[in-house]
Formats: C-alpha cells, sequence, structure tokens
C-alpha cells in the first residue's frame, strides 16, 4: 500500500532536490515554532522578565535551520530531535522508511509513516528538504575556498530600553545594545561573534566597549580517510569547534550546557537528545566553554575531546581561617551565572574566577544500541567556601571537581529505554532510568525514575528533576501522549518528587508533586484550539508569624490557559486568549489572577510588511498569582512578561523588508496599571548578504 501511495502521490508533485516551502515567509514560520515549544519554553517561570539568555541558544538553533533546511535523507534530521522538534520514534521511522524505500522525494511522503501527522509536518516542513543521499553528497563536497565564497552572511543590530527605568539605580543607562555577525555555508562551515550591552550596564572603557564579547568557529563532516567515490567510510571529524561552544552528552547528569527542557516538554519522552558539540552564537553569558572541541568519528565510534579556559563572575571574600595555606588569600563565596554587571557590587564580581574544564566523550552508536562515557575536570583558581549553612553543606566546595558519567540508550521495536549513571570525586553517586513504548502511531507511554544523592556534586549539569543541581532528589515521572480522535491530541504527565535534604526555602525534607494536562484541538485547516491545565503543590517554610519556629507547608499553584486561533483571508490571523491562576497554601494565603486578551495579526502574502498587535486586561492579587504568557517578540528574542495586579497591557510589533536583504523590526508594549505606566521599546536590524 505504502508504494503505490508513493506512486499516486508523486503525479502530482513536482521532484527537486531543492527545498519545497511550505508557507510564506520566515517569521511567520518562526512564531509557528515558538507557539509549538511555548510550554517548554515558559517552564521555568522563576526568571526576571527581561532574562531571556536562557532561550536565546535555541532561538539561534530555530532561525539557523529556518535559513539552513535540512536535508531529510541524510543524518542531519537527526537535530530535530535535539531541539525537541521530533521524537526518538519519529526519526527511527524515517530511517527504516528509507532503508526499506529509499529516499524521501516530497513532503506527503511522511503522512505515509504511521508516526507522523499534519501537525507535525507542519512544523517540521520549512525546516527540512528533499536532497540527495548522503553517499552521493560525499561524492560532491565543496573545498573551503568554494564554501567561504558561496556562503551567506547576516549583521544583526539589536536595541531594546525600558522607558520607566532611570539611570539612578545602576551605573549605566537603560540601553540594550548587541550585534551579532554570523557566516556560514548550510551545515558545514560556521563562524561570527557577538557583543552585548545589558541595560543599566556602563560602557567598558577598553575595546570592544561592550560588557559581553564572544566568537565562534565551526565546522563539520572534514574526511580525513576512506574513499567518497568508492563509498567507503574512514575516520573524519565530525565537529571543530573554536572559541565559544556548547557541550552535551547523554541525559544532562555529567555534562550539559545550553538549553535543556524538562518537564515542560509535555506527555512527550523525557529522554534527552544529546548534540555533542555545537557552535555557541548567541550573546547568552552563561552555562557556555570557550576554548577548543573536537569529535572524531569512525564508523559506529565517536570520540570527543575538549577545553575550556574562561573567566567567570563569582563573589570574592577574604580569608578569615587560622590555616597558613589560606591565610589572606581571597576565597569564592558564590559563583554567579545572570551575566549583569549594573552595580558597583556586580561589577566587582566580574570575572572575577578563572575557571578551566577539560575531559572528554566516547560513545559507540549503533542502530539499536548507544553506550557513552564522559569524564571532565574542573578547576579553579581561587577556592570556593560558602557561607556555613544547613542547607549547602553538600554543595560543592573547593577549587577542583572531577565527574564521571555512563550512559546509555537501547532502541527495541516500539520501545526505548534510557539511563545515565553519574559518579562525583567525592564518591557520591546519581542516577536516572527511563522508557518510553509506542505501541501504536497514535500512543506513547513514558516512566522515567531517578535518585541524586544528596552529596552528589556537579556544576555543569542540566539533568531531569525539580532541583537545578541535580542533588538530593528521588523521583517518578510519568507520561501520556495520545491522539484519540483526527484532529485531537492529547499531552499528560504526573510527575511525583522528594527532595532528601534541606533547602533555602525549605528547612527539611520535603516532597511534593506536579500534574498537566494539554488539549489541541484543530478544527479545520484554519481554526484551532488549546486548552492547558497544571498543578503543582510544593512545601516551603511557613510564614505564620505567630508560631516559634518556620516549619514547612504545602504551596499550590493551578494555572487554567485557553486559547483559539483561527485565520480570515488568508493574510489576518486572530486568537483569542483567557488564562486563570490560583495559589494557596496552609498559611491561609489565597490569590487569584486572571487575563484575557486579542491577538491581530496581519501577514500579507508576498508583502515585505506584517503587524502583529495584541490588547489584555489582567487581575491578579500578588505575584503568587501572576500570570506567564508568550508575547511575540523580533526575530530570534523571546518575551515572557509576568503580569500582577491589575490593568492592561498591549504591544504592536512591525517588519518591514527592504531591497531582499535588509529587514527592518520595531516593537512597543505598554503596561497600564494603577500606579504607573511601563513601557518598552525594541528595535532591530538585519542585513543578509
Amino acid at each position: 500500500m505504502k508504494i503505490i501511495s508513493i506512486i499516486i502521490l508523486s503525479i502530482f508533485h513536482p521532484l527537486s532536490d531543492t527545498l519545497q516551502p511550505v508557507t510564506q515567509n520566515i517569521e511567520f514560520l518562526y512564531q509557528l515554532l515558538l507557539e509549538q515549544t511555548e510550554d517548554k519554553l515558559v517552564e521555568d517561570l522563576t526568571l526576571p522578565d527581561d532574562d531571556d539568555a536562557s532561550h536565546e541558544d535555541l532561538l539561534e538553533d530555530y532561525l539557523f535551520y529556518l535559513e539552513n533546511p535540512l536535508n531529510i535523507n541524510s543524518e542531519e534530521v537527526i537535530h530535530l530531535e535535539e531541539i525537541g522538534l521530533l521524537s526518538v520514534f519519529q526519526t527511527e521511522a524515517l530511517q527504516q522508511y528509507r532503508r526499506q524505500f529509499g529516499d524521501l522525494l516530497f513532503i506527503d511522503e511522511l503522512l505515509t509513516m504511521e508516526e507522523f501527522n499534519e501537525a507535525v509536518v507542519a512544523v517540521i516542513g520549512p525546516l527540512i528538504y528533499f536532497g540527495k543521499s548522503e553517499k552521493t553528497m560525499e561524492q560532491e563536497r565543496p573545498g573551503l575556498g568554494r564554501m567561504i565564497a558561496q556562503g551567506r552572511h547576516q549583521v544583526t543590530l539589536n536595541y531594546a530600553q525600558k522607558t520607566h527605568d532611570t539611570t539612578t539605580k545602576y551605573l549605566g543607562d537603560p540601553l540594550k545594545l548587541q550585534v551579532k555577525y554570523a557566516f556560514h555555508y548550510k551545515q558545514r562551515l560556521r563562524f561570527g561573534f557577538a557583543l552585548e550591552k545589558d541595560a543599566g550596564e556602563p560602557w567598558q572603557h577598553q575595546f570592544p566597549c561592550f560588557d559581553f564579547y564572544g566568537f565562534h568557529l565551526y565546522a563539520s563532516d572534514i574526511k580525513l580517510t576512506g574513499n567518497a567515490q568508492r563509498g567507503t567510510k574512514g575516520l573524519e571529524i565530525k565537529d571543530l569547534a573554536l572559541g565559544d561552544y556548547l557541550l552535551s552528552f547523554g541525559q544532562g547528569l555529567t555534562l550539559w550546557s545550553g538549553m535543556s527542557f524538562g518537564k515542560a516538554s509535555g506527555g512527550s519522552s523525557p529522554m534527552k537528545r544529546a548534540g555533542g558539540v555545537r557552535p555557541k552564537a548567541s550573546a547568552s553569558e552563561g552555562s557556555f566553554f570557550r576554548g577548543a572541541a573536537t569529535t572524531f568519528r569512525y564508523r559506529d565510534w565517536y570520540a570527543t575531546a575538549f577545553y575550556s579556559f574562561r573567566y567567570i563572575d563569582a563573589t570574592i571574600v577574604e580569608s578569615d581561617t587560622l590555616d597558613d595555606e589560606l591565610d589572606d588569600a581571597e576565597l569564592v563565596s558564590a559563583l554567579q551565572e545572570t551575566g549583569y554587571h549594573r552595580t558597583l557590587k556586580e561589577l566587582e564580581k566580574r570575572h572575577a574566577v578563572r575557571q578551566q574544564v577539560f575531559g572528554g566523550h566516547l560513545c559507540y552508536a549503533g542502530p539499536q544500541l548507544e553506550v557513552g562515557f564522559t569524564a571532565y575536570h574542573l578547576r579553579l583558581n581561587k577556592m570556593l567556601q560558602l557561607k556555613p549553612s544547613k542547607y549547602n553543606q553538600f554543595y560543592f566546595q573547593g577549587d577542583r571537581l572531577t565527574d564521571l558519567g555512563l550512559d546509555f540508550r537501547w532502541f527495541w521495536d516500539k520501545t526505548v529505554i534510557f539511563g545515565e549513571l553519574s559518579r562525583s570525586d567525592n564518591s557520591a553517586f546519581a542516577g536516572l532510568v527511563g522508557m518510553t513504548m509506542k505501541p501504536r502511531g497514535y500512543i506513547s507511554f513514558s516512566l522515567l525514575y531517578r535518585s541524586y544523592d544528596k552529596r552528589y556534586q556537579n556544576l555543569l549539569s542540566s539533568a531531569f528533576g525539580e532541583s537545578s543541581r541535580g542533588q538530593g532528589e528521588e523521583g517518578v515521572y510519568l507520561g501520556l501522549q495520545c491522539a484519540p480522535a483526527p484532529g485531537w491530541d492529547l499531552l499528560a504527565y504526573a510527575d511525583f518528587f522528594r527532595l532528601t535534604w534541606l533547602s533555602s526555602q525549605v528547612y527539611n525534607p520535603s516532597w511534593g508533586q506536579e500534574y498537566c494536562l494539554k488539549i489541541n484541538h484543530q478544527i479545520s485547516r484554519n481554526a484551532s484550539m488549546q486548552f492547558r491545565f497544571k498543578s503543582k503543590t510544593k512545601m516551603k517554610n511557613s510564614t505564620d508569624d505567630h508560631v516559634f519556629s518556620h516549619y514547612p507547608i504545602f504551596n499550590t499553584k493551578r494555572t487554567l490557559q485557553f486559547q483559539l486561533t483561527y485565520s480570515l483571508f488568508g493574510s489576518l490571523h486572530l486568537s483569542n486568549k483567557a488564562a486563570y491562576s490560583h495559589y494557596f497554601n496552609k498559611d491561609g494565603i489565597d490569590s487569584r489572577g486572571y487575563m484575557i486578551c486579542q491577538d491581530v495579526a496581519y501577514k500579507p502574502d508576498g508583502k515585505p510588511y506584517s503587524l502583529t498587535f495584541r490588547y489584555a486586561l489582567f487581575s491578579s492579587d500578588d505575584y503568587n498569582s501572576r500570570i506567564t504568557m508568550y508575547e511575540n517578540d523580533v526575530l530570534g528574542a523571546f518575551s515572557i512578561p509576568s503580569l500582577y495586579g491589575k490593568g492592561s497591557r498591549l504591544y504592536l510589533l512591525g517588519k518591514l523588508k527592504l531591497f531582499n536583504a535588509l529587514s527592518l523590526y520595531a516593537r512597543i508594549g505598554c503596561s497600564f496599571l494603577s500606579e504607573e505606566t511601563k513601557t518598552d521599546v525594541k528595535a532591530e536590524v538585519i542585513w543578509k548578504f
């Protein structure tokens, strides 16, 4: 039946090695991607309203792949799994399909596979093209001179300012400025730099005047041995990165930098897909490496080596111990990752500690089994000695740290089993193991168990869990994803966790649970709706002033969101949204928040301009019941303001494209509260040549 379907489809579709565009412009596709992953990106609701740094690396990936689609008939398609747009079952289905029927020729072939539906194809369609097989591509590899001559350049200038900010609080002006240059030749060669000054930061006296600067150079698929004409595989450099880069291995328990999805991935598998060595093109100032890294590949074996040397922010104190070796020495009382240098205290912390990291990763990646081993050693030029506290007595202290990890992934039929075990040099262990089953194309189940010793120490991990440190935690996660009827999609998960030691907000071991339900319904080709419910219960210290000792009590927050999206006349896109939030605890605190909003986007086909508008009304008793909802932004940015109090908010985003090479973006947002009006403006210029 599949062969017959392919023959019928091929009659009505032109065959081409070039990209078949799915929709009209890159901005529309970009916003579609962000809307699809909104629940993942807004998972961490503790971020400041203006802090999108943790998302910036992911946004850079989205934009890069939109500009440089991936060949679905090659190993490049694995990048879609790394950024959370495909599941392990979908990438495996693609490989099996190609082994059985050969390379895909057009996009509708994806719909002949049980694992794909129209919603998935609509999202990944703009990011892929149907090119030649890898064997044919190897015979047509261009040289360095041709890649440089045929590569693309892009210069981005981004300006942002909150007009209600004053310069009295910070040393610098309220201007936030970002300058980027990037060059790329498809997926094979990339280099560029990024400069940034955050709002409130003073201009530096030395060149380049910006507070942050970064540079990256990345090359891939460099053949060292083997014969492309004969199709024989030999030794190759799969990845080579100089300057700033990101590393991710296994399940993130031993070593992971950059964006990492957690429970917000919904009912899909909580398994992470490591990207190995990747260039860092963003201006985010935390969780990255600076130096060199390379990955060698020989058949199914991969070996990575890396070295990083960079300065990080830290709080420095003078030693007051009687130890002769530490007397009069500078100690580190805390490491900082905000990247802000706006006040004298923040400037004192800037680049206060020199960090060196070196290590490697060895991996066997066969058709069904992947096994990897990770090791790294970290050194600081100053001793980390935290201020004594009950909750941090198991945190890492010292100037040297070594972590080892063993990870695996076994794919068998409709089941994938994965996990990782990590050990720090104080002989403490942390581990997780999970399983995802997909007995049918329309349903999948996930199960994950984690156990992190309270003594486990790691400064470079980003593992699945409730605690950001990946220590002192046990938990069980259950997930479900299904399509009960055509046009319907249901995602649900439940997570039960126990924190085995104290924290800054809980003076006892504690426990909690989290539930989430998300329902999507495609009403018609031009209309869809979404419903989302989330409930999280977690213990915190009581704030009751009438008791002698602060004891832990349960705090619960529940949120409901409803969204109806539809299009009129092809170029007018409307969205009605409503949100409700309820926060309560046993101290008697009971606060509620509401919001309704209307989105209007005018994006005419074939026109060089577009407009997006939102008007929202909100009311919240306090910050606990705040409403957090995604807003459209300039290209490459992500806005998630927290709305509380009583008032309204609106924003207007406009885009104008000139000469097919120059794009201009402008955005203004206003929050009208009972006591003040807050205004934020952004402007961006992108020049491609």
